[in-house]
């Protein structure tokens, strides 16, 4: 199949649509251009946190970080990250967590927390009959 290029073409718009919108003193909203403008136009001072989004440090004790040594260590730790380029060799690897771990440690959760076996609980409750009918209240 060949590639074809599918173009929108806006229609129109109607002469009664035009005199409402001038009565009512309409404006259009922004276009899907208008908001790209907007997003050229952003640097990175805009995505910087000012003094009132900074976090706030409280020292509890003596030997505690403190907010200046915060600041210098995350500067560091900045200035590294641009300096060391990524190593584009090693290839990325996502990992599911195997349902059998999983498994086995809701399983073990659930046996800490109440203290008996879940196999034990599901012995128990197989052995006990649910409805029990007594035999003097059919008596006719």
């Amino acid at each position: 199949m060949s590639k074809r290029n599918i173009t929108f073409t806006k229609p129109e718009e109607p002469n009664f649509l035009k005199r409402i919108k001038e009565q009512v003193g309409y404006k259009e909203g922004p276009t899907v251009n208008t908001k790209r403008e907007a997003l050229d136009r952003a640097t990175e001072e805009d995505f910087e946190d000012t003094s009132e989004e900074q976090p706030t440090v409280v020292v509890l004790r003596p030997g505690d970080l403190s907010a200046e040594e915060a600041t210098q260590a995350a500067e560091e730790l900045k200035k590294q990250a641009e300096e060391t380029p990524a190593d584009l060799n090693i290839p990325v690897v996502f990992k599911r967590p195997s349902k059998a771990k999983t498994a086995q440690s809701q399983k073990s959760s659930k046996r800490s927390s109440s203290g008996e076996d879940l196999d034990e609980k599901t012995k128990k409750r197989k052995g006990k009959t649910l409805l029990s009918f007594d035999d003097e209240e059919h008596d006719d």
